[in-house]
């Protein structure tokens, strides 16, 4: 994914982006049954390196498509209802592809995800607007001259550095959550289940209403405003005791690191018009950095210096991705189309 999300997003500014979307589609829907042929851990690893090397593409083109097409004054409303979506179909998947592997098998949740694939690829061709017309002028050299500016503007590397230490933050819930209320608090897998099942409703409603307030009060405020709230919130994991505490602190932090799917949302106010599907790239390789970091970073904190330590450095790369925040921004019409 690191390596390749910039690629797709410089093929979204060159090419129809349509057909981007949907060859990394097709391309999912005839890798999703091939899980289904062998259990070697090196034909895995293969795979796994193609559905991220494809699959990725719908991230930068997406959020690229919807940047390009939603209203200014309803920038907020557009972005927080993908936001929503995107963690909805996340939700709505698991328990679909858990219940389809429980009836029948996992062979079975593999092709009917070659079949949402397939699916999805036929709803874009048949609903979705094709740019109507590509700028002849983004060769290369236009496109890496068009590109510069963006590497020595000091507001996009503010984002791209405040979106690693959100991430970090973010999956500290996200994937030591679990764990942490398994082993230390000694909560039973159905409480787990509703935990994580809490978070991620807290964070669909939490979603919204951001993208409604960012309308505002701007976009990077509210997220400053929520980065503050989840590092102002972490610390108070190490009272929590019971499952209880551990629900509630986990709900309000959750709603506090909500604010990371706005900062994306920021990316159209440092970047020129006719890159945005590069610099969507950029950005998400820098999140996808945050992913890599983090298992090592909390894996030695959790071994060093005990479990709820993770929390008290989560609580740190938090508030940074807030005080990366309060830098100066340009104002969009400064910035000068690619």
């Amino acid at each position: 994914m690191i390596l390749l999300e910039l690629v797709w997003g410089t093929l979204y500014d060159r090419f129809n982006r349509r057909l981007v979307m949907i060859c990394s589609l097709l391309s999912m829907t005839a890798i999703y049954p091939l899980y289904t042929l062998h259990t070697r851990i090196w034909y895995l690893a293969i795979l796994e390196f193609l559905t991220g090397a494809l699959g990725v593409a719908m991230g930068p083109t997406t959020r690229a498509f919807v940047s390009e097409e939603s209203r200014s004054e309803s920038f907020g409303v557009s972005t927080g209802l993908m936001m929503v979506s995107s963690t909805l179909g996340g939700i709505v998947g698991s328990a679909l592809g858990a219940f389809v592997a429980q009836e029948w098998s996992f062979n079975y949740s593999f092709y009917a995800s070659a079949l949402l694939s397939l699916f999805t690829a036929a709803l874009i061709l048949l609903s979705l607007p094709a740019r109507k017309k590509v700028d002849e002028h983004l060769n290369r050299d236009n496109l890496v001259r068009g590109l510069k500016p963006i590497l020595h503007t000091r507001s996009a590397w503010i984002l791209f550095f405040a979106a690693v230490c959100a991430t970090l933050g973010a999956v500290s819930i996200r994937s030591f959550l679990p764990l942490y209320a398994s082993e230390r608090i000694g909560m039973s897998t159905l409480q787990i289940g509703l935990l994580i099942s809490a978070t991620s409703a807290a964070q669909l409603i939490a979603m919204l209403l951001l993208g409604l307030i960012s309308d505002r009060i701007g976009r990077r405020r509210t997220a400053i405003l929520g980065f503050l709230l989840a590092s102002l919130t972490f610390p108070l994991f190490f009272i929590a005791k019971s499952p209880f505490d551990l629900t509630v602190v986990s709900l309000v932090v959750s709603l506090g690191l909500s604010a990371s799917s706005l900062l994306f949302w920021l990316v159209p106010e440092v970047t020129p018009r006719g890159l945005y599907g590069t610099v969507v790239g950029m950005y998400g390789s820098f999140e996808d950095a945050g992913v890599i970091l983090s298992p090592i970073l909390y894996g030695v904190i959790w071994s060093s210096y005990g479990p709820v330590s993770i929390f008290g450095a989560a609580s740190f790369t938090t508030l940074l991705a807030a005080l990366f925040l309060l830098s100066k921004f340009p104002k969009r019409n400064d910035i000068k189309d690619a």
